[in-house]
């Protein structure tokens, strides 16, 4: 599945009410205009909220019914998974390739499921985590590229992040 700049923009209109109905040079022209310092948080806030979204097409594509939570911030969980009429699971979605990320996170909700990006499910395999089949760094470069072209070093922004502040994306 290829993440294509509309499928950012539409996360982006998902997770800033103020953007909700910008255009694409509107949405282009607010981050143009965010200072490299917060581009960090604002890309993984977006790279979050893409992952849910292709979690949910892929899911679709496949036969399955899923859809998300309204709110962008639901407690515990990110989708709803439908057998029929009736919501039989919900999933927290992981966007990383931190695998101690994720396994604090299991740990701090042991019920729930996790959807996990390509990167962390093939290292996790003792573990039962659900692999997505979507990659981490297809999200970041997704993410950097539509939006952050000009906060982005050679590095990547969120390579950077990593080596220098051990922050796990």
């Amino acid at each position: 599945m290829e993440i294509v700049p509309n499928d950012v923009f539409d996360a982006v209109r998902r997770g800033y009410a103020d953007l909700e109905a910008a255009s694409v040079d509107e949405i282009t022209a607010y981050f143009d205009r965010i200072d490299a310092s917060e581009a960090l948080g604002h890309s993984n806030h977006i790279k979050g909220i893409l992952f849910e979204q292709e979690y949910v097409e892929a899911l679709e594509t496949a036969g399955i019914g899923a859809s998300l939570f309204e709110a962008t911030n639901h407690p515990g969980t990110d989708v709803l998974v439908f057998g029929g009429a009736e919501a039989v699971s919900e999933i927290q979605l992981k966007a990383t390739d931190s695998v101690s990320y994720v396994t604090a996170a299991m740990q701090e909700d042991p019920e729930i499921a996790f959807a996990v990006t390509t990167e962390v499910a093939a290292q996790m395999s003792s573990q039962v985590v659900i692999d997505t089949g979507i990659e981490n760094a297809a999200l970041e470069s997704a993410v950097a590229d539509t939006l952050f072209q000009e906060a982005v070093s050679p590095f990547g922004i969120f390579s950077l992040a990593r080596l220098f502040f051990g922050i796990p994306f």
